[in-house]
């Protein structure tokens, strides 16, 4: 129930971020690490959009270490990869998922060359596609402390939202962070700190 209501809030500050709601439409959602609780959060935020009746596209654009299908029991030999590299057509690798509304475009075979294929121009034809179908896209990235993957994809969203897990967070992250955004001048960045321990009930 408490994580239902952090969603809700996240869903409710997304319409903060933009000045215009319309300009909110496509999500990215990265982490510095591994296991901050990135795609945890990706899957979330999409079943909460979707449970308030818009229609949802989620990419497992983490080409690396592809988690979404395993959090949602997905498989299929299409997806991401084979869309970037013309194998396959994008209405054609659209899957529907159990939650109404929301739709996902799975990773497809993990590619060797992952890093070069994000940079390919099917992939802003891919989030210009969910622009225009669907009422918001998540898409999930790999961690960018890692892999720069992330920062190349940040150009076509709307709102970029960094995972800092209480377990990792530190001075030296929270620098970065502030680094990579004012490097790239990204607009509408937003923090989720993610695997905060409450300590009793208090309002704070």
């Amino acid at each position: 129930h408490t994580i239902t209501e952090c969603f809700r809030a996240i869903r409710t500050n997304l319409e903060y971020l933009a000045a215009n709601p319309e300009n909110a439409k496509t999500v990215l959602i990265t982490s510095y690490n591994p296991g901050e609780g990135k795609t945890f959060c990706s899957v979330n935020l999409g079943i909460i959009l979707a449970k308030a009746e818009k229609k949802v596209l989620l990419l497992e654009l983490d080409l690396h270490r592809p988690k979404v299908q395993k959090a949602l029991n997905m498989n299929t030999e299409i997806g991401i990869s084979t869309i970037l590299i013309g194998k396959s057509k994008i209405e054609d690798s659209i899957l529907p998922t159990q939650i109404e509304n929301m739709s996902v475009i799975l990773s497809g075979p993990i590619p060797p060359n992952a890093s070069e294929l994000v940079l390919s121009k099917r992939l802003e034809e891919m989030i210009d596609y969910g622009r225009k179908n669907f009422d918001y896209i998540i898409v999930d990235t790999p961690p960018v402390g890692l892999i720069t993957d992330a920062l190349v994809i940040m150009k076509y969203v709307d709102v970029s939202l960094f995972i800092l897990n209480s377990k990792h967070a530190d001075r030296n992250v929270v620098s970065f962070v502030e680094e990579i955004v004012e490097m790239n001048k990204f607009k509408n960045f937003g923090l989720i700190l993610n695997g905060v321990k409450r300590k009793g009930h208090g309002y704070y």
